[in-house]
């Protein structure tokens, strides 16, 4: 394939991204834009210092591989995109990806009926409102579908304070002792609700800057509504090892999308779309994650995206 950097611009942003085109000489392709997960990771599902996954650029060579064009970016504010990523809410996220949705179609070798989105994690959760005011061919949900970034995190601090109880030893006395379970079960309400009554973008808690506007306006996103609004084919598919989401909501996709409806939990597959032999608790994602960056993209995955595509590309 041959790759290349595109700009594209979003009102004073200006959003920095590679376009991978198969190298079969055709005049036009189908086309996929990958949406990413939420945090700072550049186009490519890398963040600083040592966090590889190599996701984006492995799933974006998945559909080279399979005759599609491929287009993926930094968000505003990550790597070479302007703008600021701490001031950038849920809908300024939306917004970008239209941007980008527009520019995939109005690409000289693209097909603009023939054009897709995959959305991975909070990719999942925003592709639907994307689409909104703007047709595609279809959406790809990747460990994500119809879950609010509420519920995700909710479910995380669930198997957070589970995990700590699990803790046994000395280090689960101390936490005992010092009542830490306690304090991080009082902590997720606590942080919820200050980052609702904020009005700033930005708020401070126990001393750390977050992004107050992105999080209120998840929390008043109903992503299933949005689902219902969708009328184009859909393949939803999660991890049975995911931890960051709950894998069975995948399938109430099937419920609240009247169109074509493909639903399937991959045994095995983490959060970050490789199969993983071990079980990780929520604390030790560090070490789930340490080598995936190396590792291919869950076959059972592929396969399944594969034949998915034969259909409707």
């Amino acid at each position: 394939m041959s790759s290349k950097e595109v700009s594209i611009e979003q009102g004073e942003i200006t959003i920095s991204g590679t376009i991978d085109i198969p190298s079969k000489g055709q005049p036009h392709y189908p086309a996929v834009l990958i949406l990413s997960g939420s945090g700072s990771a550049d186009r490519n599902g890398n963040g600083k210092g040592k966090q590889v996954f190599n996701l984006y650029n492995s799933l974006s060579t998945f559909f080279v591989g399979n005759g599609c064009l491929t287009l993926r970016y930094d968000k505003r504010g990550v790597g070479k995109s302007t703008g600021s990523y701490m001031e950038a809410g849920m809908w300024d996220l939306v917004e970008d990806a239209k941007a980008a949705l527009l520019f995939l179609k109005k690409h000289p070798q693209v097909d603009p009926k023939r054009v897709f989105i995959v959305g991975h994690s909070e990719g999942a959760m925003l592709a639907p409102a994307v689409i909104e005011d703007e047709k595609v061919a279809g959406l790809i949900l990747l460990a994500g579908a119809s879950e609010s970034m509420a519920e995700a995190l909710s479910y995380q601090r669930h198997q957070m304070v589970r995990g700590l109880q699990d803790i046994e030893g000395i280090r689960g006395k101390l936490l005992n002792l010092f009542k830490v379970v306690e304090r991080v079960e009082k902590q997720g309400p606590k942080f919820d609700e200050k980052m609702m009554r904020a009005d700033a973008v930005t708020a401070r808690f126990q001393g750390v800057k977050v992004n107050a506007k992105w999080f209120r306006e998840h929390y008043q996103f109903n992503v299933r509504e949005s689902l219902k609004k969708v009328e184009c084919p859909i393949l939803a598919i999660t991890g049975s090892k995911d931890l960051q989401v709950i894998p069975e909501r995948v399938f109430e996709v099937e419920k609240l999308v009247e169109g074509q409806v493909e639903a399937k939990i991959i045994q095995g597959m983490n959060h970050m779309l490789r199969d993983q032999e071990e079980d990780y608790s929520i604390l030790q994602l560090k070490k789930a994650y340490k080598k995936t960056g190396t590792k291919p993209l869950s076959k059972e995955l592929t396969k399944t995206m594969r034949d998915w595509l034969k259909n409707y590309v």
